[in-house]
């Protein structure tokens, strides 16, 4: 009997409009919002990280975060290092449920809206 074991990682399925809502009343608190103008200019920076979620389902938080500083979103932007990290780290932990640091959960508790 031969058995096959399948290397194919689950299927992620994300309600992209249901995020939308939910980034359209949060968004404001991260970094380099408020220099945008509204929520249609800003989701890209957000998106980048579903993109990359949906996209590479066995990357680790690590990797992706790699992959999201370098990405087009970001740099339009101009968001620096740590202003990317927070944004990803805000946006990945509602995806996947990771908890966030402490220092983390510290920086949300300041918000970077004026």
């Amino acid at each position: 009997m031969n058995a096959c074991i399948s290397t194919r990682l689950p299927r992620v399925f994300i309600d992209i409009e249901a995020e939308q809502d939910y980034w359209q009343d949060w968004y404001h608190n991260l970094p380099g919002a408020a220099a945008t103008r509204g929520f249609a200019f800003y989701w890209p920076v957000i998106g980048a990280v579903y993109d990359i979620y949906i996209n590479h389902p066995g990357w680790d938080s690590d990797r992706a975060q790699a992959r999201y500083a370098l990405s087009a979103a970001v740099q339009a932007q101009c968001l620096s290092e740590r202003e990317a990290s927070e944004v990803f780290s805000q946006v990945w932990g509602r995806i996947s449920g990771e908890r966030l640091g402490r220092a983390a959960l510290d920086r949300m508790a300041q918000p970077y809206a004026a």
